[in-house]
């Protein structure tokens, strides 16, 4: 059984990821997902302002209480009812494709930054997948709360879909490579995630003219791990030699290799921090419209 665990808003980002999943689960024998929602009222903060609100009544007030109550309590509910809604939407879809895909759904108060591990280590997921903002919501969405520290902390792969990406082919697949040490391992584990969908996996390294032959002797290297430990894999292997930065060469890459997803190694410190400045990444998330695989090896670099 495949578990496919995804933090869900009720955004249309949120509803998107939900699709992506369903049709990774309809190629799979047997798939779980779990549609998690965390919610956490504004209303249970402290003040941070004045202490007297309009009415005149401060925060600890019996009043205040009383309708700070009220108000959580229909909060709560209007969020309890988008979750069943979204449910009872994905679970039609789901029957649509198939009966071995298993939906479920939870309701959990807490933070998401909290809520989300814990769910891991209950759920065991094998995957996490969040849905990620437009243009105007990047830096929030990657490098302000959630996903960024689910990119630093969470234990299992986690696959962010971009909000406006509707496709959902697998066959193409680049991984990124900076010659880590830890590649065999994290090729390893994607080719093992990706067995299912027969995907073809390029794995390929941009560098410069300079670092040419510096960059093809560390190819080779990297292939004869990998064949020593994989002997009949599919992988294919490009240098590509570029005086642009990262994210554009990169998106240029899967333009014209039509590649569906891109895959990346949290231990390769250089190439992950390049890929997630900002800058950098509105070009390669929003621009190149694919989906991003991170995954977390155990090894120390």
């Amino acid at each position: 059984m495949f578990k496919i665990l995804i933090p869900v808003d009720f955004t249309e980002s949120a509803t998107n990821a939900c699709r992506y999943a369903l049709h990774l689960g309809a190629t799979l024998p047997q798939a779980e997902i779990l549609l998690l929602h965390c919610f956490s009222d504004y209303l249970l903060q402290p003040e941070l302002d004045d202490p007297l609100n309009d009415g005149g009544l401060g925060s600890l007030s019996p009043g205040s209480e009383i309708i700070t109550d009220r108000v959580l309590h229909r909060n709560q509910l209007d969020e309890q009812e988008k979750l069943e809604s979204l449910y009872q939407e994905m679970q039609a879809e789901a029957r649509a494709l198939g009966q071995h895909i298993h939906l479920k759904h939870a309701f959990l108060s807490g933070l998401p930054e909290d809520v989300i591990p814990d769910e891991i280590n209950r759920f065991k997921p094998d995957l996490l997948l969040m849905g990620t903002k437009g243009e105007d919501n990047v830096a929030r969405s990657l490098f302000g709360t959630i996903t960024t520290k689910m990119v630093e902390d969470a234990k299992v792969p986690l696959l962010t879909v971009p909000e406006q990406y509707k496709e959902h082919s697998l066959s193409r697949v680049l991984y990124a490579t900076d010659f880590d040490k830890t590649d065999a391992e994290a090729l390893t584990a994607l080719m093992h995630l990706l067995q299912p969908f027969n995907s073809e996996i390029l794995c390929a390294h941009i560098g410069t003219e300079d670092s040419e032959r510096d960059d093809s002797h560390k190819m080779e290297q990297l292939q004869a791990r990998l064949y020593a430990a994989l002997p009949d894999h599919n992988l294919q292997f490009a240098i590509l030699p570029s005086e642009d930065d990262v994210a554009d060469a990169l998106q240029e890459l899967v333009a014209r290799e039509q590649i569906g997803l891109v895959a990346v190694n949290n231990h390769q410190r250089s190439l992950f921090s390049s890929i997630f400045k900002p800058s950098l990444s509105k070009k390669l998330v929003l621009e190149a419209q694919v989906p991003l695989l991170v995954f977390h090896s155990s090894e120390k670099v």
